[in-house]
């Protein structure tokens, strides 16, 4: 009898508590972990300044789902809509003629055709294998099954039409159906002084920790091959140039890399979390995009830069402010003025620039600065940003704040864009016959491990 009145008793109390958590888990969903997602963490990141740790978890995590993807790193995936909404096209045979067929079947990567280890160089091998590795830990972590689909790898410098590259030219002219793929240094990158995104990302944070932004070195940083420069770009000789305006300059620590080793390693470069260390870097495209550019985006520091001319799969996050808007400003004193104008006659920034980049920002909501491809607003820009500090570390704080506060150059930002790119693709190609006739399907898995001697074009 006495049972059945505490049973009595205690029913309407467990009842409650019973509501009372499923209450707690609508209304607060972060806190209690239902299955399936191992991180249990809140996916609203929308708002910069939601404190890091909250988020670190999901940074690491490889598994995100596709919605949940979308929820940490709003945004990301720009260049792979832009690409879709130009419409779908045939992949011929001719299309991959220097380059990699390959082809994602039941969630596994398969390849068609690959260039023979021959006609390629060491470097070139390097970027492939670790694009592909890259693709193949996207395929591995999904937790849905990936789209079955055929598709091109370029790994060289300057893109092809109809393929999966490191970068496409930012104009509006440029060739169609190139679908940005992430640095293969998300994976690795065989420099004894860069290593890898993720690398760079911990060291980085470590310096960061210690180092904070006034006490950074005032001086811009560079180092790079004098000669690798692009001849259709806006300037043609850009790091001989900037070589010359910095020559024995106060302002400046520029110098031209002093490869040896056949290019293995150079006697005076710097780690790449090291550039971290100074409050200025300066950033230069080559042939075709910067492969530095997304390290030094882990810094805060202002990032000094020509207007970007290529698009690498993150690009549409910068926010610049050109020169001449900070050299025109009311505060600016008579001699940056006077540079500015001159900068204005000599029409920089140029209509192409403008083109390319039509949005403006201003400073206080830059995460970069623009300045004149010739260099000749440099120092007057860096003496502005000097003279203005307050303004150069929000540039710099937002500009760290977005790249690694909010991960969008982590592992798991990495995975969710592969996995959209290859839905993506799938959405638009469509592979022509001519593709399998004399095709060797191989397993990536045993080309990987395959002796280079013994690798032949199929």
């Amino acid at each position: 009898m006495r049972l059945k009145q505490a049973a009595r008793r205690f029913w309407p109390v467990l009842v409650a508590s019973a509501l009372g958590f499923i209450a707690y888990g609508i209304l607060c969903p972060s806190k209690v972990g239902f299955g399936g997602d191992a991180t249990g963490s809140s996916l609203d990141y929308a708002s910069e300044s939601s404190p890091m740790k909250n988020r670190e978890q999901d940074f690491d995590n490889l598994h995100l789902t596709e919605e949940q993807c979308q929820e940490v790193f709003p945004g990301l995936t720009k260049e792979i809509d832009l690409a879709v909404a130009q419409g779908s096209f045939q992949l011929n045979i001719d299309d991959a003629s220097a380059s990699l067929l390959g082809q994602i079947k039941n969630n596994k990567l398969l390849i068609l055709r690959a260039p023979r280890p021959v006609d390629m160089s060491d470097q070139w091998r390097e970027r492939q294998r670790a694009a592909l590795h890259q693709i193949h830990r996207a395929i591995l972590t999904s937790p849905t099954r990936l789209p079955d689909t055929v598709f091109n790898l370029y790994i060289q410098d300057t893109p092809v039409p109809k393929s999966w590259s490191h970068s496409r030219p930012a104009i509006a002219s440029s060739p169609r159906h190139i679908f940005p793929i992430p640095h293969f240094a998300f994976w690795a990158w065989n420099q004894p002084f860069i290593r890898s995104i993720t690398h760079a990302a911990a060291a980085t944070t470590d310096i960061e920790a210690a180092l904070p932004f006034h006490k950074k070195d005032q001086r811009a940083v560079w180092r790079g091959t004098a000669w690798f420069n692009n001849g259709a770009s806006a300037n043609p000789r850009s790091r001989q140039e900037l070589l010359k305006i910095a020559k024995d300059a106060k302002w400046a620590d520029v110098q031209a890399l002093e490869w040896t080793n056949q290019g293995e390693d150079a006697t005076n470069a710097l780690k790449i979390e090291d550039f971290c260390r100074y409050k200025y870097v300066i950033q230069t495209e080559g042939v075709s995009y910067s492969g530095r550019l997304q390290f030094h985006q882990l810094c805060e520091s202002v990032i000094l830069s020509p207007p970007v001319e290529w698009m690498q799969h993150t690009t549409h996050l910068l926010k610049p402010v050109y020169s001449s808007t900070l050299l025109s400003s009311e505060e600016a004193n008579a001699v940056e003025r006077d540079k500015s104008q001159k900068q204005q006659q000599g029409r920089y920034p140029s209509k192409r620039a403008q083109e390319t980049w039509p949005a403006t920002f201003r400073p206080e909501e830059a995460n970069m600065v623009f300045v004149n491809p010739d260099w000749s607003d440099l120092e007057a820009t860096i003496s502005w940003l000097e003279d203005h500090a307050d303004v150069a570390h929000s540039i710099a704080k937002r500009q760290r704040g977005l790249f690694a506060g909010r991960g969008y150059l982590s592992p798991a930002a990495e995975v969710c864009y592969w996995r959209a790119l290859i839905r993506g693709w799938s959405q638009v190609v469509h592979a022509d016959d001519a593709i399998w006739e004399n095709s060797l399907v191989t397993p990536w898995e045993e080309l990987s491990v395959r002796n280079e001697k013994v690798q032949q074009r199929s």
